[in-house]
């Protein structure tokens, strides 16, 4: 198998660690789970962490694919899943700010004595959420035609 595709077939199998962990993390925040949510959260921005470092050293090692190669369809899905993984990213990074703001609140403290949580702020920390769940969810799906693109190409 070539570097690339092995690359690539790892890559995906992160991408649906990603979204498994953050649909655990909903599942938890359903259940008022708080710190199973916080793990799960953590641990697919982890997953999501360690997937660009990875993507450099791929470039500075094996180089980027040749795009004149693809189809003009597998191009625009291609295009449409760097969409959906910019939309994670920057998402996903929104709902962790947000959330610091309200770390020492009783919503996630438990403490009565501690302040309550900012309405609005776990409003915002909810639909960026949503927002980056979803984009994760369709960068998957979108990743899984980039991958059998390239297996019907090598």
């Amino acid at each position: 198998m070539d570097a690339k595709i092995a690359f690539w077939a790892a890559a995906l199998l992160n991408m649906g660690a990603v979204v498994f962990f953050a649909l655990r993390g909903v599942r938890a925040i359903r259940d008022n789970d708080i710190p199973r949510h916080r793990r799960s959260m953590l641990t697919a921005g982890a997953l999501v962490g360690a997937f660009l470092v990875a993507y450099v050293v791929k470039v500075a090692t094996l180089g980027s694919e040749d795009l004149g190669t693809w189809s003009q369809a597998h191009r625009v899905n291609l295009w449409v899943h760097e969409s959906f993984v910019v939309g994670m990213l920057l998402s996903g990074l929104g709902a962790a700010v947000v959330a610091r703001r309200f770390a020492s609140s009783r919503r996630v403290t438990g403490d009565p004595d501690d302040p309550a949580a900012d309405a609005a702020d776990l409003r915002r920390h909810r639909l960026a959420g949503r927002i980056a769940i979803g984009a994760s969810v369709l960068g998957f799906v979108t990743a899984c035609g980039i991958l059998v693109g390239m297996l019907a190409r090598a």
